[in-house]
């Protein structure tokens, strides 16, 4: 079995990696901001990305390196929180650039998160992992992070960037922001309703991790996305069916979203159709390809 050392393992993903990581047998550390951390068959190391403090002992001996750690993008895009999602995201990785460099022994592979934020919005175009950046703000995180996370990699270590699409998992995320609305008969399409939304099932995500880590997955970025992207409105009618909830109608105009949410409505109203035959051709095979046999699981 492997050891594992991996940032960012208390959010949702991260959880279901850690999960899955201890049912296989693996070894698994943790580096946490949080200096008391007591996790029940997990090694907890501290560190502070902010001041630059880490414990190397961490990485010591580490077989695979996931490295998920950065500012969540669904806060209100302040100009000070936008410098704050970008330096979270490139500090961590520089502190672990550097500890890494100081180490006798290099992981076998680093691998990464990014987010398929990285192509921009497009209501037509199949987004690959060769297309070039957009031009906006949440490709320019995009952009920044992967440029420093690719610098894990080396002769002996694989850095991979997995494109992370919208993580589907109960209470946390799009989902959890849905589901008190759905409650209420309150959940409807956003904008025209005909932006692509491309989703993967958390478990299928977490699986992709480890999947990349394991194998002989050669270095680059990765579209973390299952086959079938769906609408916004498709989306939103297939999640209150699953929540055995009325959709209202009509959508909620994008000005309002805009206003209520500032810049931040970009998250709602962007279109996403994204590939991902490169993933699958690693020889990754998806559990929940369509939406509702993944909504089922969640809330069946």
């Amino acid at each position: 079995m492997a050891v594992f050392t991996l940032t960012g393992a208390t959010g949702s993903v991260g959880n279901e990696i850690v999960r899955q990581l201890l049912l296989g047998g693996h070894e698994v550390r943790v580096l946490s901001t949080r200096k008391e951390l007591q996790w029940n068959g997990i090694k907890a190391y501290y560190w502070n990305p902010g001041e630059g403090i880490i414990d190397s002992a961490a990485l010591e001996g580490a077989d695979h390196l996931i490295h998920l750690a950065g500012a969540t993008v669904s806060n209100r895009w302040t100009s000070k929180y936008k410098q704050q999602i970008m330096d979270s995201r490139v500090q961590s990785t520089q502190l672990l650039i550097d500890a890494l460099s100081r180490l006798t022994y290099a992981p076998q592979s680093a691998v990464s998160a990014s987010a398929i934020g990285y192509y921009g919005s497009d209501l037509e175009r199949l987004m690959k992992e060769d297309d070039t950046p957009a031009n906006d703000f949440l490709a320019d995180v995009c952009r920044f992070w992967e440029n420093y996370t690719e610098k894990l990699g080396n002769e002996n270590t694989r850095s991979i960037q997995l494109r992370v699409g919208i993580v589907l998992d109960k209470g946390a995320g799009v989902l959890g922001q849905l589901e008190p609305l759905a409650k209420f008969g309150l959940a409807s399409p956003l904008g025209s309703g005909k932006q692509w939304m491309s989703w993967i099932h958390v478990e299928d995500l977490a699986r992709l991790f480890i999947h990349a880590s394991l194998n002989e997955v050669k270095p680059g970025a990765y579209n973390a996305v299952a086959s079938n992207p769906e609408t916004n409105k498709a989306f939103t009618s297939k999640f209150c069916k699953a929540m055995k909830r009325p959709m209202l109608l009509p959508p909620v105009p994008g000005f309002v979203l805009k206003l209520v949410l500032g810049e931040m409505a970009t998250l709602a109203l962007m279109s996403q159709r994204v590939d991902n035959t490169k993933t699958k051709n690693t020889g990754f095979s998806f559990k929940y390809d369509r939406l509702e046999d993944a909504l089922n699981v969640i809330y069946g």
